[in-house]
């Protein structure tokens, strides 16, 4: 969640404890918009959570994916390129298999996979020179198993990285919804404490977007300021 989003969220936790402490007046409740300001940080922290969640998840499978392309290129590919470099004579006119030559470093996962692909497929009719020129008996099965776990990385990595821009995109709806809440609140405030300055200050208070101490465009909320303003609706492609 943004700076800004937290500070949205935080003014509208301070106007469900004014309500709290406040009540509404004669037949005017605050029933209806208490419940949607209820669900709104609801949602908001379980969106939170999500983001948070995707991200650093996201950020672990990515270092996981890193040390996989390492092993995969350090493990896998260089010893199979340098033994099929071996076997070319010197001088010779031979040239180097595609499918055996060392790739452009660094990959990235996608390609890798690629690479992988065509070096299995071009080292498996020479499963037998590679093995005594020092792979182990099984170094394709085991080369196979390391793409497919870079393969399964890269595919956690996308759904994190999904969920996280999902939450995020969310979060501005919410936050919309819960301004909405807020201004509903404020008729009903206002014309149940119209004759208590004190109570009507501490409503204007509470319903503020604090900004950082001195930071930049700070303001102080009139009576007649909007109440907490929230940013705008993403606009579609």
């Amino acid at each position: 969640m943004e700076k800004r989003q937290q500070q949205v969220v935080e003014s509208y936790q301070r106007v469900r404890g004014f309500a709290g402490e406040h009540p509404a007046k004669g037949t005017l409740s605050y029933t209806s918009a208490l419940a949607m300001l209820d669900d709104v940080l609801e949602k908001v922290r379980s969106l939170a959570s999500m983001e948070y969640r995707g991200r650093e998840v996201g950020r672990a499978e990515k270092r996981r994916q890193a040390d996989q392309l390492r092993l995969l290129v350090d493990e896998h590919i260089r010893p199979i390129v340098t033994i099929a470099r071996a076997q070319i004579e010197p001088q010779s006119d031979v040239g180097l298999p595609a499918g055996l030559r060392m790739p452009a470093l660094p990959l990235n996962p996608s390609k890798a996979v690629t690479v992988c692909d065509g070096m299995l497929e071009a080292a498996r009719p020479h499963e037998v020179l590679f093995v005594a020129n020092g792979l182990p008996a099984d170094f394709l099965e085991q080369f196979a198993n390391a793409r497919n776990e870079l393969e399964r990385l890269t595919g956690g990595h996308t759904t994190q990285v999904g969920a996280h821009k999902a939450a995020r995109s969310l979060l501005p709806v919410q936050l919309v919804r819960g301004r909405r809440a807020v201004e509903r609140l404020d008729a009903i405030v206002r014309a149940s404490y119209r004759r208590d300055p004190g109570v009507l200050a501490a409503w204007r208070s509470a319903k503020r977007v604090q900004k950082t101490p001195g930071g930049a465009g700070s303001r102080v909320e009139s009576d007649e300021t909007p109440v907490a303003e929230t940013p705008a609706l993403p606009q579609a492609a």
